[in-house]
């Protein structure tokens, strides 16, 4: 097993403690481990972090920390990160809340594979006109074809 193979396991092993923590409700615990992995680049640890950020569990409530989680996640694929922006965006929580950029957040969660995502995006487009509806399409392909390289 080489070096990098070690050091991805390790973090996995970690990231897991981490939810184990959070699983019990042991949110404090599962902050300090999350912090630590999504300062060194952890996708995973990113988005739960922002989770306990946006709820306010084991830390402070603060939305624009959570948001900038969620986005450093969300470049990453982590479909869970890019609901919890849709979230964010469809109730106005730190945010100006817009159900474009939800439906544009929940449409980049669908194409990474979340599945509750597709029942969301039927809800929000009930608040959209077709032309918006397009133009959320539209940012949402544009978004992914820039980060999602």
């Amino acid at each position: 097993m080489g070096a990098d193979t070690r050091a991805k396991a390790k973090t996995a092993n970690e990231f897991y403690q981490g939810l184990s923590a959070y699983n019990v409700g042991k949110y404090e615990v599962a902050a300090l481990i999350w912090s630590r992995l999504a300062e060194k680049g952890s996708a995973k640890a990113q988005s739960g972090l922002g989770t306990l950020y946006y709820t306010g569990s084991g830390v402070t409530k603060d939305f624009d920390r959570a948001r900038k989680l969620f986005i450093a996640a969300a470049q990453k694929n982590i479909p869970q990160a890019q609901m919890f922006l849709s979230l964010m965006y469809r109730r106005g929580d730190g945010v100006r809340q817009s159900y474009l950029i939800s439906y544009m957040w929940c449409d980049i969660a669908i194409s990474a594979g979340h599945e509750g995502a597709t029942y969301v995006i039927q809800d929000i487009a009930e608040h959209l006109d077709g032309e918006e509806v397009l133009e959320a399409q539209r940012l949402s392909a544009e978004w992914r074809n820039i980060n999602l390289k």
